[in-house]
């Protein structure tokens, strides 16, 4: 790296004498061309002085401004005053105008090189507002911390040339960095060149607002620390960077509280929804168990079972229901939990069929398994429950004297399961929301049958977190039709 900084100087400086070499010849054949013509001497020194300028402004620099000016002195001296070819003078007047044509060519250098360096600064300064334009800019599509992050530390690397690290504190977290933490508590500057951790090799800046401090910046000084005109700049940048936290951090709010209205809407939804639910069989199964209690002599034996089954059916009803409540509560959570276990097609029909026996009524059940053997990885609990609910979907809503049927068959890597009824089918306008929770609109005139509206709902929940997806069709003549497609391959529980 010390020999290639070499190099390019020397050849800095062999570019620069090359200029100046041009300039002098082309100034001293001009000078003599009019000096032949019979221009006056004091004519010939401004050819001279305009060459002292051309040469500050094409080398840039004080020195190679001066040594041009000595030597366009000496050479008008050599050629162009008498006695000619000597560094002699026979007219004092000579001598004067040689003196002041130093210090005008000197004058003229240092204001020229002075121009040079501050449109140099103006050029540089326009660059970095280009690029805090550019910064600025970037912020405002940002959305996340994590990328509010990324952005940051690579724009300031961009603005300073130097290594830079974001740091942002979430809640009750410290930094490993003492420096960056001590940095953050006190919303002040500290490590490379400041009072506090001044022998660290890093600078540590806060990002902070007027209110609240949000994270430190660290750059890496390893060659050499931040300018004034840098630090304005990267003051600049914190100052769009707390914009943009403060941003995420309302729109963060926002969201929570958007979550809790909807949290708080679900809740008074779903207490609207089951207080009527709850009492009806709360209310049958108090009835008949009192009546049982205080009439037990009197009643006789075939009715004391009809009021027991219906006690039995409308208890397996709450079961059911506060099953879909827990589960509900769990998937809104994110703490329904799949264990899953190779399970017998058979068997989960089976188990199904059993769970909702009592409560067919007048309809009828009807089960097709596949003609051998199936096995499927499944939560058997859970996906026994989304066969409950499509079958009791079907008892409340097909009609009178239906036929519910649930079938499965295995098509190509998939099992397929089919819940499907002969009823009164599905309104068109209600199939894009049948999955929605609390989706409780009646499927025909004068349907008032009870619901939360969450079986259909958890059935989507529970399926989809096994990986399967569920879908609804109806038939152009009548009934509705409810397909489970669950793959076949897939890692499971021993």
């Amino acid at each position: 790296m010390e020999m290639k900084k070499r190099i390019f100087t020397g050849f800095q400086k062999l570019r620069n004498f090359g200029k100046i070499a041009v300039i002098w010849v082309l100034s001293t054949l001009l000078a003599i061309v009019l000096s032949h013509i019979g221009v006056r001497a004091e004519n010939l020194l401004l050819i001279y002085v305009v060459g002292v300028i051309l040469c500050s402004v094409e080398t840039r620099s004080m020195l190679w401004s001066i040594s041009s000016s000595i030597v366009f002195v000496f050479t008008f001296n050599f050629l162009l005053t008498s006695p000619r070819f000597t560094f002699q003078v026979d007219d004092p007047n000579y001598i004067i105008s040689l003196l002041i044509f130093i210090i005008v060519a000197f004058i003229a250098a240092s204001l020229t090189d002075k121009l040079q360096k501050q449109m140099n600064l103006d050029r540089e300064r326009a660059e970095i507002l280009l690029k805090l334009n550019t910064i600025g800019s970037g912020f405002l599509n940002l959305s996340g911390r994590q990328a509010v992050i990324s952005y940051s530390r690579k724009s300031l690397q961009n603005l300073t040339g130097k290594k830079t690290e974001l740091l942002l504190k979430m809640k009750d977290e410290r930094f490993s960095d003492q420096a960056a933490e001590w940095c953050f508590r006190n919303s002040a500057v500290c490590g490379y060149g400041e009072v506090q951790f001044g022998d660290s090799s890093c600078l540590y800046v806060p990002v902070c607002s007027l209110s609240k401090t949000y994270g430190v910046i660290i750059f890496w000084c390893s060659n050499g620390g931040l300018t004034k005109e840098e630090r304005m700049y990267v003051e600049m940048v914190i100052s769009q960077i707390t914009l943009v936290l403060e941003r995420e951090q309302l729109n963060e709010e926002k969201e929570e509280s958007g979550l809790q209205i909807e949290r708080e809407r679900l809740k008074s939804t779903l207490l609207r929804s089951i207080s009527h639910d709850l009492r009806t069989p709360l209310t049958g199964i108090a009835g008949n168990s009192n009546f049982l209690y205080e009439n037990y002599d009197l009643v006789d034996e075939e009715s004391a079972k009809s009021m027991l089954l219906d006690i039995s059916t409308e208890s397996e009803w709450l079961n059911s229901m506060v099953e879909n409540l827990l589960n509900m509560t769990r998937i809104q959570e994110g703490k329904l939990e799949i264990r899953k276990k190779r399970e017998v097609v058979d068997d989960l029909i089976s188990g199904a069929a059993a769970l909702v026996s009592k409560r067919l009524g007048d309809h009828t059940l009807k089960t097709a398994t596949p003609p051998e053997i199936e096995l499927i990885s499944v939560d058997a609990r859970l996906f026994t429950q989304v066969l409950v609910n499509l079958i009791d979907n079907g008892i409340r809503h097909s009609g009178d004297n239906t036929v519910i049927t649930v079938s499965a068959g295995a098509e190509g890597g998939n099992m397929v399961f089919t819940v499907s009824d002969n009823g009164t089918g599905i309104p068109e306008d209600k199939l894009d929301h049948i999955f929605d929770s609390f989706f409780t609109a009646a499927y025909r005139e004068g349907d008032r049958q009870r619901g939360a509206g969450l079986g259909l709902a958890i059935c989507k929940a529970i399926i989809e977190a096994h990986g399967g997806k569920i879908l609804i069709h109806q038939s152009p003549k009548k009934g509705a039709a409810f397909r489970i497609e669950m793959p076949m391959e897939e890692t499971y529980d021993q």
